[in-house]
């Protein structure tokens, strides 16, 4: 169990009560050990699909999402953490990428994001609501160059 996040595998969790906690609500759940709130949300996907998960609340900023997503091993927090930056916090990613992929010291750090958000496909993360077509347009090449970062790590 992950300390923000609690996630299904190939979906063999739904319930809050096949993670461990009490029914709070439709969309709510407590953690009997220490009584935290936690909101049920699709989650990361593996491959086939957004797994079931819960998120602890409130949930943490951008930074401590990011920080998670690097520092942890494969787990909970960083699928969870990872899903919730792809949903929420696309522009924020975007420039993150653009800078991991120019920092030579970052080339471990920017692997692993390269792997966690499939950064080797050129699409555009960002959210597109309330943008022209222009900003649409320029984030989808700036997503474009961070693909081909990905693609060739060693020539970035």
């Amino acid at each position: 169990m992950g300390k923000y996040f609690v996630m299904s595998l190939k979906f063999n969790k739904s319930s809050a009560s096949d993670f461990g906690f009490k029914p709070y609500g439709e969309k709510y759940a407590i953690n009997p050990n220490d009584n935290s709130l936690w909101m049920k949300k699709k989650l990361y996907d593996l491959g086939w699909g957004s797994e079931n998960g819960y998120c602890r609340l409130p949930l943490p900023d951008f930074n401590t999402l990011f920080s998670l997503v690097l520092s942890c091993d494969y787990n909970d927090d960083m699928f969870g953490s990872a899903a919730i930056i792809l949903d929420f916090y696309g522009d924020q990613l975007l420039s993150l990428c653009e800078n991991y992929a120019k920092d030579k010291n970052k080339k471990k750090q920017f692997k692993k994001m390269i792997e966690v958000f499939n950064l080797k496909q050129p699409i555009n993360r960002c959210k597109i609501t309330g943008k022209s077509y222009e900003e649409i347009q320029n984030d989808f090449l700036r997503w474009q160059k961070v693909s081909e970062c990905a693609l060739n790590i060693d020539k970035c």
